[in-house]
């Protein structure tokens, strides 16, 4: 299982120059695994998504606009990180609970190292918790 010490804000390498700046995500290279999924999360007013964990997908979570707040629980702890530059990624390892927060107008690309799958979501947080404890050997 992992905690909140395993989720780090990762900076990519920013290029500037007028009118503008050229952010670079590459797979190990910053990037902490092979890239099987990207989306995109547009979001026209404040809105929260996410409330949910993987069991086995980690993510890499990068705003291209806007401002978007990433709420992480272990299950004995949260930790939230602000995220409004395109330099900056998130990465949240499985077994982590992940919810957003995002402001008016903002993006956010997620960058993931496995391919859907609905069997790999958690969407109830007491099956969450209940998943932590069977994995918590300490």
């Amino acid at each position: 299982m992992h905690n909140l010490s395993d989720i780090n804000t990762i900076t990519f390498p920013c290029f500037e120059r007028e009118p503008g700046e050229l952010f670079v995500y590459e797979q190990f290279n910053g990037v902490p695994f092979d890239i099987k999924r990207a989306f995109v999360i547009k979001a026209k007013e404040a809105t929260d998504r996410g409330s949910h964990a993987h069991k086995e997908c980690s993510q890499l979570m990068i705003t291209l606009a806007g401002t978007c707040i990433v709420t992480c629980d272990d299950g004995k702890g949260k930790a939230s990180t602000t995220l409004n530059k395109g330099a900056e990624g998130l990465f949240v390892p499985p077994t982590i609970w992940a919810e957003q927060h995002y402001k008016p107008g903002a993006i956010l690309l997620v960058l993931t190292d496995m391919l859907y799958c609905a069997e790999d979501y958690i969407r109830d947080y007491d099956e969450f918790l209940m998943f932590r404890s069977e994995g918590d050997v300490s």
